[in-house]
């Protein structure tokens, strides 16, 4: 009996020892949102906590050579333990996105951390990401969850940009050879805009793409769903909305590493708004030729511009071709040297009524 008292009485620093090492959720700073530029002095990380019951929240920043020397930094500078277990979002600035070893480097702190999650959303600005993560907090100081709700509940249905998780983007780095594209933010005197994207060519920053141009992106990944395309038919102004987006690809390489590359998409679409008249068959037909011309151009257009730009395959077409044809052998770095066309067909589920 007295053994077991000894045992006991042993034993229960051990089970207090968890509430000793405890901290109040008010004395944390719950980072939602984060910033990151480069400057001449290192790193300089923009942190928004989230709104708790006492604290509304105040963008800070901070200047270090790593994430853990900014959150190090951080909290001896505060009463707050700074926490990034609920972190949503990470905004890259193009002074970073420019420096291809400084953004090596903190993709890879942030791949090899515990704290942050693989899922966290990533965007790239052609400014300054301390702005972006202002912006951000005027624009919902509530919650600092303004990023992850959009990305929730409306980019998929308005296809001008993409959502991308820190995985999708380790991922597609390391497949196409460090060329990709980030979804977009600016800030603007009207507010904050999340539309187009940024590309990266050879892990740095190349150029940044418009909406329209991020909307023709978006058709060949199969995420134009919602995207709308506008034409004059007739003296009509015509809006088309897509509702299934389909691609393949089909490549000829020659011996002297150029390429012939013909890109299919199967669209199905609905005209949206206007109150004049229903559509016969015929008009139909017509209407999916005209729009096929339409989205056929424009995404013709907008690979020859980017090709003009950079000798980096951004929009990851080289990828998609060995993924589909088992084209192991496809030159990626003769991107520029492609003969690219696009074939595309149009099938209206909906003809709606004109305006």
């Amino acid at each position: 009996m007295h053994k077991i008292k000894w045992m006991l009485l042993g034993l229960l620093p051990l089970l207090l020892t968890g509430c000793w090492d405890g901290r109040d959720p008010e004395d944390r700073a719950y980072v939602i949102t984060m910033g990151i530029d480069q400057t001449a002095e290192g790193l300089s990380f923009t942190l928004l906590p989230a709104k708790t019951t006492s604290q509304t929240p105040q963008a800070y920043q901070v200047t270090a050579e790593t994430l853990a020397g900014a959150v190090a930094q951080a909290d001896s500078h505060s009463s707050r333990e700074v926490y990034l277990g609920q972190l949503k979002t990470v905004v890259f600035g193009q002074s970073l996105l420019a420096d291809a070893t400084a953004l090596d480097g903190v993709l890879a702190e942030l791949e090899r951390g515990t704290a942050v999650s693989d899922k966290v959303m990533v965007l790239g600005s052609a400014g300054s990401a301390a702005d972006c993560v202002r912006a951000i907090g005027e624009t919902d100081g509530a919650t600092g969850l303004f990023l992850w709700e959009f990305y929730k509940n409306t980019a998929k249905e308005v296809a001008v940009t993409r959502g991308m998780d820190l995985d999708t983007l380790l991922t597609d780095l390391r497949v196409q050879k460090g060329n990709v594209i980030l979804p977009r933010m600016e800030t603007r005197e009207e507010g904050l805009t999340l539309a187009g994207g940024i590309a990266l060519a050879d892990g740095a920053y190349a150029f940044a793409l418009s909406s329209e141009m991020e909307q023709a992106h978006l058709l060949l990944l199969e995420e134009g769903i919602g995207a709308v395309w506008e034409g004059e038919y007739q003296g009509e102004s015509i809006p088309m909305e897509i509702r299934k987006n389909q691609v393949s690809y089909h490549a000829i390489v020659e011996e002297d590493g150029t390429a012939d590359c013909r890109i299919s998409l199967e669209l199905s679409g609905a005209l949206v708004g206007g109150t004049q008249k229903v559509m016969e068959s015929s008009q139909r037909r017509a209407l999916e030729n005209f729009f096929a011309d339409i989205i056929k151009t424009d995404l013709e257009n907008t690979i020859k511009e980017v090709q003009e730009i950079t000798s980096a395959d951004v929009f990851g077409i080289g990828a998609a071709i060995q993924r589909q044809m088992g084209k192991t052998e496809f030159a990626v770095q003769d991107w520029q040297n492609w003969e690219i066309s696009v074939d595309c067909r149009i099938n209206l589920q909906d003809t709606g009524r004109m305006r």
